[in-house]
């Protein structure tokens, strides 16, 4: 291969060393995870649409889930990388608004230069750490791997240079506020009113913040949520249903089936087997 990767995996969380042989390489990036790219050594180019963005190192590159695109690395280049599902991600934001902001500014890809060495520094620390205890997997990594996630986007919100005194009631605020929430505690399955008292707002400017950024209620975007991490580990994992079930907080399976049947109008275990057969399995060749 043209290009030598250490890849350690868990939970769908992925962390790469790479090293450019005498040859450029592609990557082709499929949207199914939201990427991380640190670039210590030579140059390359992000690819989205007709769009290209040029990257010389030292630079920092993001490209966030649902985003279809390809990397390029010039012969020589190095350099880490991280690739998170939407799950591990929503687990890793910070709490309370600061989650909110960090979120806001990963919605977009980031092409940016480091503002200093120290920052360049903190930031492949961070990608070693998180290789080293996805490697090892010693007693609380699963912990160690979130502190240092949740560092690792805070950092890449500082690099957006962001504006700060913008007011936190504004709808767009809180619906982001929302949003951030119920990916920290959708399998908490908190009811509408929490999340209003957790944002500090009533549950009615709540609703209308929702309703007027998606056109559906609080609950609806809490289930639907919901139905893409029950999909995500339907189709990504063996677990049995039961304990799919446990894992998104659901104490009685016969209520997860009847939650998830009237979401998707079947059963879970004949989504899995209909959305297996449809799909061929994925390469992992491809990055991924």
């Amino acid at each position: 291969m043209a290009v030598k990767i250490s890849s350690v995996v868990w939970e769908n969380v992925e962390a790469h060393g790479f090293k450019s042989s005498l040859t450029n390489t592609d990557y082709v990036l499929r949207g199914g995870r939201s990427h991380l790219f640190l670039l210590t050594a030579g140059a390359g180019a992000l690819h989205i649409e007709q769009t290209i963005n040029f990257a010389e190192a030292p630079i920092l590159i993001w490209v966030p889930q649902g985003t279809s695109s390809k990397f390029s690395l010039e012969a020589g280049a190095r350099g880490a990388a991280v690739s998170i599902p939407e799950l591990q991600l929503g687990i890793s934001l910070p709490t309370g608004t600061l989650g909110a902001d960090v979120r806001q500014a990963l919605l977009s890809p980031l092409v940016k230069r480091f503002p200093d060495n120290v920052v360049e520094k903190r930031l492949v620390a961070l990608t070693e750490t998180i290789t080293d205890e996805l490697f090892t997997n010693a007693p609380a990594a699963q912990n160690v791997v979130h502190y240092n996630l949740t560092l690792l986007l805070i950092e890449i919100w500082r690099i957006t240079a962001p504006d700060t005194t913008q007011s936190k009631s504004l709808p767009r605020s809180i619906f982001q506020n929302f949003v951030s929430l119920v990916e920290l505690h959708v399998t908490d399955h908190w009811t509408v009113a929490n999340y209003a008292d957790h944002i500090g707002v009533s549950k009615d400017r709540l609703t209308s913040a929702v309703r007027r950024a998606t056109g559906r209620s609080p609950l609806a975007e809490i289930h639907r949520k919901l139905m893409q991490e029950a999909e995500q580990q339907l189709l990504t994992s063996s677990r049995q249903v039961s304990e799919i079930a446990y894992r998104l907080g659901f104490k009685d399976t016969a209520y997860f089936n009847r939650f998830f049947q009237r979401n998707a109008k079947m059963p879970p275990g004949k989504y899995r087997a209909e959305k297996q057969h449809q799909s061929p399995a994925s390469e992992f060749s491809a990055w991924p």
